[in-house]
C-alpha cells in the first residue's frame, strides 16, 4: 500500500493547496506560546500586530493581533492560495458577490481556506482583540487593494513585499 504525499511534498510541484493551508495554520494555532510571539506594541495602540512564523518560496505563515476596530481592507493575495484560523476572539470576513456585500464571523478555532482568486476584507468588529494565523502559498509578494464604489470593487493600489510586511 502506497500513501500519497501532499501536493507541496511531490518534486516539482511549489504551492499547497487550501485545505493544506488551512490544516497548517491550524497545526500552528494550537501553540500555547503563540501569543508570546508577537513585538512589542509601540505606535499605534489601535493598529495591527504581526509576526512572520515561518517562510519559504512556496510557504508563508503569519500571526496577527487585531485590536478592536483593526481591518484590512478589501484585498486579493497576489495570486497566492490561503487560510485563516482564529486563535482567539473573532473576526469578521466580508466578501462583495454579484454587487451585494456579503459577510461571515468566524469565531475562535474556526477557519477558512481559499483560492487563488480570493478577494476580501478581513476585520475585529468586536470589543475584545482578536489573534488569528495565517497561511499562504505560494509566498505572499503582493497584496491589491479595492475600494467599495456603488457596490463594485474598484482597484485602489498595488502594495508589494517589503512595503511595511
Amino acid at each position: 500500500m502506497t500513501l500519497a504525499r501532499p501536493a507541496s511534498a511531490i518534486p516539482g510541484v511549489s504551492s499547497f493547496t487550501p485545505v493544506q493551508l488551512l490544516r497548517v495554520a491550524r497545526l500552528f494555532a494550537a501553540d500555547p506560546e503563540l501569543p508570546d510571539l508577537l513585538p512589542a506594541r509601540v505606535e499605534d495602540p489601535s493598529g495591527r500586530r504581526w509576526h512572520q512564523l515561518a517562510e519559504t518560496p512556496h510557504l508563508q505563515l503569519w500571526l496577527i493581533e487585531w485590536p478592536p476596530g483593526a481591518g484590512t481592507g478589501f484585498h486579493d493575495h497576489g495570486g497566492s492560495r490561503g487560510a485563516i484560523t482564529v486563535v482567539r476572539g473573532s473576526l469578521t470576513e466580508r466578501q462583495v458577490v454579484h454587487g451585494d456585500l456579503h459577510a461571515r464571523v468566524l469565531t475562535e478555532g474556526e477557519g477558512r481556506a481559499f483560492g487563488a482568486n480570493h478577494l476580501h476584507d478581513v476585520r475585529n468588529d468586536s470589543e475584545e482583540a482578536a489573534l488569528s494565523v495565517h497561511a499562504y502559498s505560494p509566498r505572499l509578494d503582493q497584496m491589491t487593494h479595492y475600494d467599495v464604489v456603488d457596490g463594485a470593487l474598484v482597484l485602489s493600489g498595488v502594495e508589494q513585499r517589503g512595503e511595511g510586511w
